[in-house]
């Protein structure tokens, strides 16, 4: 195409008035996979329509106003670029735009291309970096034929990857370290140990991605990231199919807690979370030696082996009203001349969630209920949008044992005479949504109740349980 031509086109359609025409044929063409149908429009200014007047002159039926709606045939259009401007439509928008003008169907067959040549290449680099052949056999018995799945689009893990690659974030790099990684789990594990020197049969994820990645990186296999998370979809589907295949028992997979299923599924095939930063605070006879709560981690709780059967358990969203009620207790029983140890085992646990609860503070509770299946869960926490969700989400967890402690309309209307700071608009058309009388009434009344407000009421309740175990004696 001479230049001349594409200057000259590209002053003439770059006029203001014919923006909304030349917005609609593009579309259209891109819709339609070419030159077919209209490009309608509604002219919006007497500049508009004068201009478009004058461009198609009596090709079109009707005299153009503002507010007319045109219909303007694709053939139409491209009949007057060719005669006056020797150009196509997808030449006129490459002028305009510096790049193609692809069809719906164009762009969709070259997606497709991009996806498949990225999973050539990930096989083809695997086997030149790695010496990893994805077509043996046993790698694929073992994986139940996940890659090829995968580029099927079969396995949920397909959005991860498609969305990583149709956003230009590294899909060939997730999908390398992706099957690099689950090479070394199912088939190459002894040797990876070995070579890590590893005496357990498990490694921690950290320690993996450190091993897997191209350049080492520790969280390479974060949730965050594409690859982590790839990995995880594939790690869960195998796990699926080696139930369904009867190689693992179904009902060692349905006892696992929900909050536990993402930690189980690495867990699975040998690869250990992070156990330690997931940590709950406890003050509970057996656990506590002395007057300060305890600090516990996931890895202790689930390693401690048979819990006490406690009367009842009482978990508390605040750090600081948990510590209030912790020092009145120490307080009482000093003043009655006990210690905790000196008190029967049938005694209430406290147990501070520190706001949304880890797993660790969900695995002190599942296993008290363990060992007393009748324990009940009171639960207390802040009266604002985020604390009624962590509430029903502790609901949820332990349906049968489960009391809400001081979160009730009762308490909230209490509280509701004073200032208070006030639910956003956002909060409360969440808030609308539910069907609890609770959050009914805060749309209602609007205002935010925090725990530390209701602290003497909660300490009394839980005072008046430890004198009647004490009582008991």
């Amino acid at each position: 195409m001479e230049l001349a031509y594409r200057k000259t086109a590209r002053e003439y359609y770059t006029d203001p008035p014919l923006g909304n025409l030349l917005t609609a044929v593009f579309k259209k063409y891109q819709g339609q996979n070419g030159v077919r149908g209209n490009a309608k429009i509604r002219v919006t200014s007497g500049a508009e329509s004068e201009r478009l007047q004058n461009y198609f002159g009596n090709r079109l039926s009707r005299l153009i106003q503002p507010g007319t709606v045109v219909e303007v045939p694709l053939k139409v259009f491209a009949e007057e670029l060719q005669l006056g401007d020797n150009l196509s439509i997808p030449d006129l928008y490459e002028v305009l735009y510096n790049q193609p003008l692809l069809t719906k169907l164009e762009q969709r067959q070259l997606k497709e291309e991009a996806w498949n040549r990225l999973f050539e290449q990930v096989s083809r680099q695997l086997k030149q970096d790695a010496g990893f052949d994805l077509n043996d056999t046993n790698f694929r018995n073992e994986s139940f034929n996940w890659l090829e799945r995968l580029q099927a689009g079969q396995v949920p893990g397909y959005r991860v990857l498609k969305n990583a690659l149709n956003k230009g974030e590294k899909a060939d790099e997730a999908l390398f370290h992706c099957m690099k990684g689950l090479w070394h789990l199912l088939v190459g594990m002894e040797a990876m140990l070995k070579e890590l020197n590893i005496s357990v049969n498990k490694v921690r994820i950290p320690v993996f991605a450190t091993f897997v990645t191209k350049d080492k990186d520790p969280h390479g296999f974060d949730w965050k990231e594409s690859a982590g998370r790839l990995l995880w979809y594939a790690l869960y589907d195998i796990d699926q199919q080696r139930v369904r295949a009867a190689q693992e028992s179904t009902s060692e997979n349905m006892i696992v807690p929900e909050y536990m299923q993402k930690r189980q599924i690495y867990r699975n095939f040998g690869l250990m979370d992070d156990d330690l930063s997931s940590f709950s605070h406890v003050f509970a006879p057996y656990f506590v030696s002395g007057t300060s709560p305890r600090t516990l981690n996931l890895g202790e709780i689930q390693t401690y082996g048979k819990f006490p059967a406690y009367s009842a358990l009482y978990a508390f969203e605040n750090p600081a009203v948990f510590s209030h009620i912790v020092d009145e207790l120490v307080f009482f029983l000093d003043r009655s001349g006990l210690s905790l140890e000196q008190i029967p085992g049938k005694f209430p646990a406290l147990v501070c969630a520190s706001g949304q609860p880890r797993s660790a503070a969900l695995a002190f509770i599942t296993e008290c209920l363990k060992a007393n299946p009748s324990c009940p869960v009171r639960y207390s926490g802040d009266m604002d949008l985020p604390g009624v969700q962590m509430m029903w989400g502790m609901q949820k967890q332990f349906t049968v044992n489960f009391e809400a402690l001081r979160m009730d309309v009762k308490d909230y209307r209490n509280h509701s005479d004073l200032p208070h700071l006030l639910l956003s608009f956002q909060d409360k058309k969440v808030l609308e949504k539910e069907r609890d009388n609770l959050a009914k009434v805060m749309v209602e009344l609007g205002i935010k109740v925090y725990q530390e407000e209701l602290v003497q009421d909660l300490t009394e309740d839980v005072l008046e349980v430890i004198r009647q175990e004490v009582e008991k004696g």
